[in-house]
């Protein structure tokens, strides 16, 4: 293994037998003109994750250094990244494909450690992303914007309007020395939020106009990207940890930004009274405004949910979200 590594790539992988081959081969094809390694992590498979690992490991041991868990990681809540990855990476940036996504242009690294190497006031480069709905085949670019640079009113409303993590090539030094905000996240399963947040705050995020990688929605139902549609607890989960991620967040927004920050707060406050039942609270200061933003149908199920406690009981039953 060669020791100027320019780009580690982090790698996970659980039970991706069916998409893993796509993303190795994505690496492994990429045209480069610096060395480059590809962390993976199998986080103890039931199928054949780890043979395919293992065989791109033999083909291509200049390249993937495979890592094999005895334990699941993620039924412990024990962060990969900050455990694994981080800790033995040697590249100067990190780029970032889950075993079930995978990358689409064989020029997307050299590009982006182009753009990294001749801008050190840039913490990141990130690229437009193909969301491929494994339900029906359907496939969409997940952004719509001209070439730029990512802003703080793109990452803090959430991560769909930034980029898409399968996108991000970033300085290692930043990425491996996280916030508070940071654990706070991890503490709900989630680190890609926080990891734009910490990059804005410490340089800026270039956007490159072309889609370089492809991001697998439904890909099994283990997968973050199988919804939270009628998971009461999961849905709940994601909307106080995004919540209290923005709330340790804020002692370190730009003055500017806080406005933006403390109205996705309340945004968030405000979808949690809806799944929760207390669509009362949605009618009080300062949440009426919220409420009159909303369309005419969303208000008038509050208005009969608030008249007709009875009723809001069956539409909750019916919504999955409990008594």
């Amino acid at each position: 293994m060669k020791d100027n590594i320019l780009v580690s790539v982090f790698c996970t992988a659980y039970n991706h037998e069916a998409f893993l081959r796509d993303a190795l081969e994505g690496f492994v094809t990429q045209r480069v003109s610096f060395p480059f390694e590809v962390l993976v992590n199998d986080d103890v498979s039931t199928d054949a994750t780890c043979d395919i690992i293992r065989e791109y490991a033999e083909k291509y041991p200049d390249i993937i250094r495979p890592f094999y868990q005895e334990q699941n990681l993620y039924s412990r809540g024990i962060d990969v990244y900050q455990t694994v990855f981080y800790p033995n990476a040697r590249g100067k940036y990190v780029a970032f494909c889950e075993g079930d996504d995978y990358w689409t242009d064989p020029d997307k690294l050299q590009l982006q450690a182009d753009f990294l190497e001749a801008h050190p006031d840039y913490a990141a480069c990130v690229h437009n992303t193909v969301l491929h709905f494994c339900g029906d085949g359907r496939e969409k670019t997940l952004l719509d914007r001209k070439e730029g640079d990512v802003e703080f009113e793109d990452i803090v409303p959430g991560m769909s309007g930034a980029y898409h993590t399968s996108s991000l090539m970033a300085r290692k030094e930043i990425l491996a020395s996280p916030p508070d905000f940071y654990d706070v996240a991890c503490k709900y399963n989630f680190g890609d939020y926080p990891d734009a947040l910490w990059l804005r705050l410490n340089g800026k995020i270039r956007y490159l106009d072309r889609a370089m990688s492809v991001y697998r929605i439904n890909s099994n139902a283990d997968a973050w990207s199988a919804g939270v549609d009628g998971q009461y607890g999961k849905l709940r989960q994601f909307i106080v940890g995004k919540a209290e991620m923005l709330r340790a967040f804020r002692p370190h927004a730009p003055a500017s930004v806080l406005p933006l920050v403390d109205n996705t707060i309340l945004e968030r406050e405000f979808e949690l009274m809806y799944i929760e039942g207390r669509d009362r609270e949605q009618r009080q200061p300062p949440y009426d405004r919220l409420l009159r933003a909303m369309p005419l149908s969303y208000r008038i199920k509050n208005w009969i949910k608030c008249s007709f406690p009875a009723l809001q009981r069956l539409y909750r039953r019916l919504k999955g979200y409990g008594s």
